[in-house]
């Protein structure tokens, strides 16, 4: 079972990181290897289901995830169609004065033993690489 993990107390609010995790339309704008995402089954801003395309050179593979959202607490994504077995992701949000310290922790394993073999790699290091461009993100979005 693949996993990865990491927290970090970064310069921005709650609301900012809540902001920019929640908004998984604006996901092909700034993280690597997502291709495309819409938006279905809105219950409101928090609730709803995405479907995304996510690639690398010639493979690309499409999942639909229902994710629910706390606001400014916790942001919960667990795929309901597509190639994994499991794909779990959970972010929190702890505010510290001016700062927040976000938690990731992402869960997955693919149904295909072949696709897990292929894809396993580049999926370890898109994980790595996610986290970093969220932070990213809020860098371009909320620094001066």
């Amino acid at each position: 079972m693949p996993r990865f993990e990491n927290s970090k107390i970064l310069p921005y609010s709650d609301q900012q990181l809540y902001s920019i995790i929640i908004n998984v339309e604006q996901y092909p704008e700034f993280l690597p290897w997502c291709k495309d995402s819409v938006i279905s089954n809105r219950i409101d801003e928090n609730n709803f289901d995405a479907k995304l395309v996510i690639g690398y050179k010639a493979l690309d593979e499409n999942y639909t995830s229902r994710v629910k959202g706390i606001y400014l607490k916790e942001i919960t994504s667990n795929a309901i169609a597509g190639p994994f077995k499991y794909l779990d992701s959970l972010w929190t949000f702890k505010k510290s004065g001016k700062k927040c310290k976000v938690k990731f922790r992402l869960d997955y394993e693919f149904k295909s033993f072949l696709l897990g073999k292929i894809m396993g790699t580049l999926f370890q290091k898109a994980s790595e690489k996610m986290f970093e461009a969220f932070e990213e993100r809020a860098k371009s979005l909320y620094s001066n």
